[in-house]
């Protein structure tokens, strides 16, 4: 009787320590799984940004850690041309900048990519009609910084 006793304490000892493995086991694949997801989230890192710095929305910086992006907003030209200036710090990428006149007429449309030919301009756009003027700012798979500003 008392041979059985300490039988079917062994039997429990083992389905328990059988059990505590498992778990053990369950619980490193689950972690491994978490730790996998996580290291594939690199990816979110990457960005672009277009900051809209002065008041009447005529200067600004970018920057870019790969990323692209296109941001678009208006302001008020009274004038029927508008001096224009963009720079790039940048090891990848373009930055974009096209601006429309009142009319909807493109009166600029210049790209700076890294790596190619100058890495700022600027100049006066082409004539166009007096009013609410647009601008659209793209930045294309871009890593590094940048500003521009128009008149």
């Amino acid at each position: 009787m008392f041979a059985n006793q300490i039988l079917k304490i062994i039997i429990t000892m083992k389905t328990f320590n059988l059990r505590f493995f498992k778990l053990k086991v369950a619980s490193f694949f689950i972690l491994a799984g978490i730790m996998a997801i996580l290291a594939s989230c690199e990816k979110d890192d990457i960005f672009a940004t277009i900051n809209i710095l002065e008041p009447q929305n005529k200067s600004g910086d970018v920057r870019g850690n790969g990323g692209t992006t296109t941001k678009t907003w208006s302001f008020e030209n009274s004038n029927t041309t508008a001096g224009w200036d963009m720079s790039i710090d940048a090891q990848s990428g373009s930055f974009q900048f096209v601006i429309k006149d009142a009319a909807g007429t493109t009166v600029l449309d210049r790209t700076l990519t890294a790596g190619q030919n100058a890495q700022d301009a600027s100049g006066t756009s082409s004539a166009g009609t007096a009013g609410t003027w647009t601008v659209t700012a793209t930045l294309t798979n871009f890593n590094g910084s940048g500003d521009y500003s128009f008149l």
